[in-house]
C-alpha cells in the first residue's frame, strides 16, 4: 500500500512536472511566434527607409538638373545682352549718313538690351528663389534621411536582439515536435 501511494505522489508530481514542461514550451513557442512576427514587422519598415532613402536621392538629382537647365538659360539670357551692347556700340561707332536709321537701329538694340536685361533679371529671381525652395527641401529631407537612419539602426539592433532571444529560446527549450 505505501509503495503504490508513493507510486501516486510520484506519478502525481511528475504530471505537474510535465504540464509545467508542457506550460514554458507553450509559452516558449508562442514568445518565438512573437519575435518571428515582430522582426518580419521590423524587416518591413528597414525595407522602407530604404525607399525613403533612395526617394531622397532622386528628388536632389532632379533638383540639381533643373538648377543647371537655369543657370544655362540665365547664361543665354547674358549672351544675347552681351551682343546688344556689342551691336549698340558698334552703331555709335559707325557714320551714318542716314541718321533716322541709325536712330531706328539705336532704338532696336536699346530694345534688345532692355529684353534681355529682364530676361537676365527674371531667370535670376527665378533661380534664387528655386534655390531657396531646393535648399529648403533638402534640409528637410537631410533631417527626414537623419531620422530614418537612426530608426533603420535602432530596428537593427532590436532585430539582432530578438533573433538572440529566440536562438536562447530554442536552446533553452529544445524539443521534439513529433
Amino acid at each position: 500500500g505505501e509503495e503504490i501511494d508513493s507510486l501516486q505522489k510520484i506519478h502525481v508530481f511528475n504530471m505537474e512536472k510535465l504540464k509545467n514542461s508542457e506550460l514554458r514550451l507553450a509559452e516558449a513557442e508562442q514568445k518565438i511566434r512573437e519575435l518571428a512576427l515582430n522582426i518580419k514587422r521590423k524587416e518591413e519598415l528597414i525595407k522602407e527607409l530604404v525607399r525613403t532613402g533612395k526617394d531622397a536621392q532622386s528628388v536632389s538629382r532632379q533638383y540639381s538638373l533643373k538648377i543647371t537647365k537655369l543657370e544655362q538659360e540665365i547664361e543665354q539670357a547674358k549672351r544675347e545682352l552681351a551682343e546688344a551692347q556689342k551691336q549698340l556700340q558698334e552703331l555709335d561707332s559707325k557714320e551714318l549718313r542716314d541718321i533716322p536709321e541709325k536712330v531706328t537701329l539705336q532704338k532696336e538694340c536699346q530694345t534688345k538690351m532692355e529684353s534681355a536685361k529682364l530676361k537676365v533679371q527674371r531667370e535670376a529671381r527665378e533661380l534664387e528663389h528655386k534655390v531657396a525652395q531646393m535648399k529648403h527641401q533638402q534640409s528637410q529631407i537631410q533631417k527626414r534621411l537623419c531620422e530614418e537612419s537612426e530608426k533603420k539602426k535602432q530596428l537593427e539592433a532590436e532585430l539582432q536582439q530578438d533573433q538572440q532571444q529566440i536562438k536562447v529560446g530554442f536552446f533553452l527549450f529544445p524539443y521534439d515536435k513529433e
